[in-house]
């Protein structure tokens, strides 16, 4: 079985997408099979791979690892036809019948696609890179979960945490989500990466540091806002618009689809995308792209006039053209007796004599056509043979005199207002020499920019220890030196192995002090130990801590504790023997290069101990506790589980 590495986001729209696609040509480069997987897509831009329809995130993700797309790379995908309905495609095929049933019921007949596919991709590939959703802290809707922790916790997989810090308020997102997530899961958390970042890095610190000593999620890089072609998997807009004017308008109506295929264009002519009328001013030329919801793509146009503007522009002898949904919208009218999507009958912009029936069959294919003879001003594409892919419901027909460009009712032309069914046309390289006298520089080149920016920019030896060794890569943040205090059951114990294992993993040096003198005291230390993980080094010290701590090789070593230390001293030596091994103990924490977690009482709140030598123990520990104070970097004071912070910072609370 391959390994998986889980890139999960702080939020919508941080760049998860973007990063995955630098991290499989990047892993690729080293010569790693990789496959992108997102359990759970939701995005109108889709792509056909192997029959069926994937989000075009992980299209491009599988280009980038040099994979061929398959549907179980997205097991399901929803595409948004209204604000509270979607479309449902599984394995590549709509499933009009789950659209029916409630959101927070799905997961019974999601859940087991999303875990087969993921198994399936976990034995044929060495690495998997899972794309998380959103946020994995949306605590409202943990419990139908498919494509978050679910998905983390079936591939045993680390988590890569992506915060926009563009957006400002980057690290309280960070420390957020990690808070937020269940205590089980926040081990996975292993690193994070700060994404679109413009200015002075050295900014940064103290942040990232103070973040990894919070959590233990290391820092792995910073990348900074990069240009580039890709799209962004919910917005109509390519990354970065072209220098100069854009001289190509395409109109973003509620529920456009497939906006992502008009890279090609904004590299020959810039692309705006319009939701104004007063926007189509100047274009050479205007595009209707795909339309998710025909329907309501027509309400808005008519609606927010712009619709008059399209006609506006089509009598000026501007060149309009559709594609798809954006074909049945330049028609006369379109039909949906059956109800797929609006019900009854929309009317059309009337630029092309044509009418759309919706049909309850989808095609969703791959096709190669050639176009027939085309008129001005589209006759450069006369008997161009291209490729592209058919998303669509519904069949289209001339309804008057119209000329039929491509076989099959796929293309209709009437002067300058043409109408393809076909997606993809941009993207083609007959196209592109036809139209544009030249090829597009294509995605090869954004691919490699982005593993290039991975080298440069993030710890490639960190992802390369997380995608190999799976959990066991964590690393320890810089030295670090905690005092947790707290009385009897306060949990401070329990905090120390919590933020032990979660610094350290399973390289932790634990230090007992304790001793098994009666009873009582054998099940306490017997419950310690349940509570530690097996593979810690164990290293029982009653006196001299000092020369444990010397000889510990761990990055991470925890002293438990220290007020049973100076109980020993004092029953089996006097006061200037535990002054000795104070001493001692203090220059070996200064000489620490480790990170080191100690354990004490805090007895000075309690009741009056009866006996003077309670009262000397008691005054004694208060002294040693507050020596170690100084010398450590961290002072907590747990109370009911909870860490106050007294000094430096302190670790979540138990």
């Amino acid at each position: 079985m391959g390994r998986a590495l889980a890139v999960l986001g702080t939020g919508s729209g941080v760049g998860k997408s973007l990063l995955v696609t630098a991290l499989s040509r990047w892993f690729a480069r080293q010569g790693i099979r990789v496959a992108p997987f997102k359990a759970q897509n939701m995005s109108n831009h889709a792509r056909v791979a192997g029959g069926g329809e994937i989000g075009a995130a992980q299209y491009y993700q599988a280009l980038a690892a040099g994979v061929r797309p398959e549907v179980r790379m997205n097991p399901v995908l929803l595409k948004p036809e209204a604000e509270t309905k979607s479309q449902v495609v599984v394995l590549g095929r709509m499933r009009p019948e789950l659209a029916r049933v409630p959101w927070k019921e799905r997961r019974a007949h999601l859940w087991p696609v999303v875990e087969a596919s993921l198994k399936a991709l976990l034995a044929e590939y060495e690495l998997v890179l899972i794309e998380g959703a959103g946020s994995p802290a949306e605590i409202n809707l943990m419990d139908s979960d498919v494509t978050n922790l679910a998905v983390a916790r079936a591939a045993d997989a680390p988590v890569l945490l992506v915060a926009d810090i563009d957006k400002g308020g980057a690290f309280a997102q960070l420390y957020g989500t990690w808070a937020l997530v269940p205590e089980t899961d926040r081990r996975r958390f292993l690193a994070f990466v700060l994404n679109k970042f413009r200015g002075d890095k050295g900014l940064l610190s103290p942040a990232p540091e103070v973040l990894w000593q919070r959590t233990g999620m290391a820092p792995a890089g910073v990348l900074p806002l990069m240009p580039h072609r890709l799209p962004d998997e919910d917005a109509p807009r390519l990354g970065f618009a072209a220098p100069g004017p854009a001289r190509a308008a395409v109109v973003a109506y509620p529920y456009a689809a497939n906006l992502d295929e008009f890279w090609p264009l904004d590299e020959f002519l810039g692309v705006r995308f319009v939701r104004d009328p007063a926007a189509l001013s100047g274009a050479e030329l205007v595009v209707l792209p795909g339309a998710k919801n025909v329907g309501a793509a027509l309400d808005w146009l008519f609606q927010s006039g712009v619709a008059d503007a399209i006609r506006a522009a089509a009598e000026k002898g501007v060149p309009v053209l559709g594609i798809c949904g954006g074909l049945q919208v330049l028609g006369e009218r379109v039909l949906d007796p059956l109800g797929l999507e609006f019900g009854g009958e929309k009317k059309g912009l009337g630029l092309l004599p044509v009418e759309t029936v919706l049909e309850r069959e989808k095609t969703v294919q791959q096709s190669r056509v050639r176009f027939s003879e085309v008129e001005v001003p589209f006759d450069f594409l006369s008997g161009v043979a291209f490729s592209g892919y058919e998303i669509h419901l519904g069949r289209t027909r001339a309804t008057g005199e119209v000329r039929v460009v491509l076989p099959g009712g796929l293309g209709f032309q009437k002067g300058n207002v043409l109408g393809v069914y076909l997606h993809g046309i941009f993207e083609d390289e007959g196209v592109q020499k036809a139209w544009f006298g030249r090829r597009a520089k294509g995605l090869e080149a954004t691919f490699e920019a982005l593993a290039d920016a991975v080298g440069e920019h993030l710890d490639t030896e960190l992802l390369v220890a997380l995608a190999e060794r799976g959990q066991r890569a964590r690393r320890p943040p810089p030295k670090a030196r905690y005092l947790l205090l707290g009385g009897a059951k306060s949990g401070k114990s329990r905090l120390a192995v919590a933020l032990a294992r979660r610094l350290g993993g399973e390289a932790v040096t634990f230090i007992a002090t304790a001793r098994a003198t009666d009873a009582e005291m054998e099940e306490k230390i017997r419950r310690h130990q349940v509570e530690r993980p097996l593979s810690w080094r164990l290293v029982e010290a009653p006196r001299d801590p000092a020369a444990a701590l010397r000889a510990a090789e761990t990055p991470v070593v925890v002293l438990d504790c220290v007020s049973v230390w100076v109980a020993n001293v004092l029953v089996e030596a006097d006061e200037a023997a535990l002054e000795k091994e104070l001493a001692a103990l203090i220059r070996a924490i200064k000489k620490l290069d480790k990170t080191l977690i100690l354990v004490s009482n805090e007895v000075g709140m309690g009741v009056v101990p009866p006996s003077p030598l309670g009262r000397r123990y008691r005054d004694l520990l208060g002294v040693v506790n507050q020596r170690l104070a100084r010398a450590l970097d961290h002072v907590c004071l747990v109370v009911a589980g909870r860490p106050l912070v007294l000094k430096g910072v302190c670790p979540g609370e138990v």
